[in-house]
């Protein structure tokens, strides 16, 4: 199988576009969000950015015992999201002080520090889970246009794409499986 040089380049532009499209903060978005919230989560939301709100998403709400197997810390919001900790200190920080986290420790362990949601970041965690509800809604839609063949395809690219190794800089299809 011959592949041309401009297919492959084209490839690289579109993958760069949806990249920079889905990365971006949208207006119709975030309208979308404020519309779910009540003032004073409106306020908090408005001070967020789009990587804030992911962030949120990993953190477990008030309902949630501290004693759980699903700790919140730095660490933890760092590997599960795989931003560099002190970018999620930071992050959590401006959380903390807009009032949509806490930050507790544990009976037992005075030195380790756990997050949980306040009622407003429980409310923005809730309303951002709904909107990707509503796109993932409209993404269904739009790869049910597909046959089962083309989607294969596009799941085999993707997935080759997620696991392609890299040697320093360089990506290393050859050595992909």
């Amino acid at each position: 199988m011959t592949t041309t040089r401009a297919t492959i380049s084209r490839i690289e532009d579109l993958l760069g576009q949806i990249s920079a499209r889905f990365a971006a903060e949208d207006p119709d978005e975030q309208a979308w969000l404020r519309d779910q919230c009540s003032p004073e989560a409106q306020r908090v939301l408005d001070s967020l950015s789009v990587a804030n709100l992911h962030l949120l998403e990993e953190i477990p709400g008030e309902d949630v015992p501290l004693s759980s197997n699903q700790p919140a810390n730095i660490i933890g919001l760092s590997r599960t999201t795989g931003v560099p900790k002190g970018t999620v200190s930071k992050a959590v920080q401006r959380l903390v002080t807009q009032g949509a986290v806490t930050r507790h420790r544990l009976p037992d362990n005075s030195k380790e520090v756990h997050l949980r949601l306040t009622a407003i970041g429980a409310e923005i965690q809730a309303a951002h889970r709904g909107l990707h509800e509503q796109m993932g809604s409209g993404l269904t839609e739009f790869l049910a246009r597909y046959s089962e063949a083309d989607l294969e395809v596009l799941i085999r690219v993707l997935t080759d794409l997620l696991h392609l190794p890299r040697e320093g800089l360089r990506f290393r299809p050859d050595l992909l499986d």
